[in-house]
């Protein structure tokens, strides 16, 4: 009697075992590409961009760093990295001292703090983003 080989290890009928080869290598490289555009499928478009000292980012729904000290005459230079949903910076003063207008998904805000103080600021279009700026004699 001739022992049979395990279900798994038998091959197809016919004995084509290129063919399940090549369907299962398509098979591979398809998950492969698809997990890969996946994995493409985030929040930002690239790298985020390269901060300074005096530099905050605004992406993925926060300000970072949502607490900035300064000393007074620095220009602090909001840097906004979320193409898909756009941003803004608008004091929290009455009236405001800054704002940076037209929320956008890309591009950089600036605005320079002559007068020692603590402003707080907001996103219009998402309020839950605060941060503040502690300006320091």
């Amino acid at each position: 009697m001739t022992a049979r080989r395990p279900v798994w290890n038998r091959g197809p009928p016919g004995g084509d075992h290129g063919s399940v080869c090549r369907r299962i290598t398509v098979l591979l490289v398809t998950a492969l590409a698809v997990a890969g555009l996946l994995a493409g499928c985030g929040g930002s478009s690239s790298a985020a961009p390269k901060l300074g000292p005096d530099d905050v980012l605004v992406a993925d729904f926060s300000f970072t760093p949502a607490t900035l000290t300064v000393k007074a005459g620095t220009t602090v230079t909001w840097k906004f990295d979320q193409p898909s949903a756009p941003h803004n910076v608008v004091s929290l003063a009455n009236p405001p001292v800054f704002n940076s207008g037209t929320p956008k998904g890309t591009g950089t805000f600036a605005f320079t703090f002559s007068t020692p103080g603590t402003y707080q600021y907001v996103c219009q279009v998402h309020p839950s983003m605060r941060g503040t700026v502690i300006v320091t004699p």
